[in-house]
């Protein structure tokens, strides 16, 4: 009796199965194979120092504005890692990689190194690298360039027009190509409004050393400066204490120092982070594979949304007009591409 009420269930399952596949004349094609479209993207950001840093804090910034914007619907969410040095730094970013959640490691300084020794073994991870003394790795590995040479120009002619003792300087971090641009760009556009000018420039060997920064200022005001370019955090105190005036960097700085900041490079990160995005959203959407420029750096300029300075503040009624006309002026042929600052990577020398 067990045996006979098996049989009949079998021929029953067999006949079920014939119904279904045959019912319609087709069979129907399950839902998990149909492309699914992102709602959400969540990737590590990783920093060589800390967040106060221009570089880092800029970047927070805009990815805060990316993730109210929600670039094609996306839910937008980031985890961050400060102080990863050169060291630890190829670690951390295995740690990330082989944890199978991340499609997307951005490494937020000169890494090259290191994503070059993963990447072979993750080439379906976007990697992201930023900043001068990266190069071109490969395919699905993207190098972000930041020139800030434009905005540093604009800020140039400020001081080329407002110094009182034909001295101007600047205080950097390392003498890295990125550096050496930003800072000659802020030299030669003093130069193309005073061409009698002499340059002191400091180089304080960290990327966040605010004690070391504030000394260089002090030394370049003694020596007869009297506008100074802080591309490094601490300048501001030194300035303050002396009574000169300073241009910010990177990220709008004048709350630190409001009466000493006439105005601050922007350095503008959304449109880079909108293209990696895209990047990664083509590639999930419709397959298509990752193609890094092998060429040149991705960048952007003034006139694609790229670095800019910011507003003038409580500086707006104590700049003489001629001196905002020609900021603006100069900032307008910029876009128009009636006037190309030139990119100087060598280490701008002092005069």
């Amino acid at each position: 009796m067990h045996k006979k009420i098996k049989a009949v269930s079998m021929s029953a399952v067999f006949l079920l199965a014939a119904v279904m596949m045959f019912a319609g004349g087709k069979q129907e094609v399950p839902a998990e194979t149909e492309p699914q479209v992102p709602t959400a993207l969540r990737f590590p950001m990783v920093y060589l120092d800390v967040m106060e840093s221009p570089w880092n804090n800029s970047m927070e910034q805009a990815l805060r504005v990316i993730k109210a914007e929600k670039p094609h619907g996306l839910d937008i969410s980031w985890e961050t890692v400060e102080n990863a040095g050169f060291v630890d730094i190829e670690r951390i970013l295995r740690e990330f990689a082989v944890s199978g959640k991340y499609e997307i490691i951005w490494a937020h300084s000169t890494y090259a190194d290191a994503v070059e020794r993963l990447n072979e073994e993750f080439p379906d991870i976007l990697w992201v690298i930023t900043g001068g003394g990266n190069r071109y790795v490969a395919d699905n590995v993207y190098w972000l360039e930041m020139y800030y040479h434009e905005a540093t120009y604009l800020m140039g002619i400020i001081a080329g027009m407002m110094t009182e003792t034909d001295i101007i300087g600047a205080v950097g971090g390392f003498p890295y190509p990125n550096v050496n641009l930003t800072i000659n760009g802020f030299f030669e556009g003093a130069q193309s409004v005073n061409p009698n000018l002499k340059f002191k420039v400091s180089f304080i060997e960290s990327w966040f050393d605010p004690p070391k920064a504030k000394e260089a200022a002090l030394a370049q005001i003694s020596a007869g400066a009297d506008l100074i370019f802080a591309e490094r955090y601490g300048v501001f105190e030194g300035a303050k204490e002396k009574g000169v005036l300073a241009f910010g960097h990177a990220l709008d700085q004048n709350e630190l120092a409001p009466d000493v900041v006439i105005t601050s490079s922007l350095a503008n990160w959304e449109p880079y982070l909108r293209y990696i995005i895209d990047e990664w959203w083509n590639w999930k959407t419709t397959g298509v594979k990752y193609k890094s420029p092998k060429e040149q750096p991705v960048y952007f300029l003034l006139n694609n949304g790229g670095p800019d300075i910011a507003p003038y503040h409580g500086f707006e009624d104590k700049l003489p007009q001629e001196v905002i006309d020609a900021v603006a002026e100069a900032r307008q042929k910029i876009i128009d591409g009636d006037l190309v600052v030139p990119i100087i990577e060598e280490p701008p020398r002092a005069q």
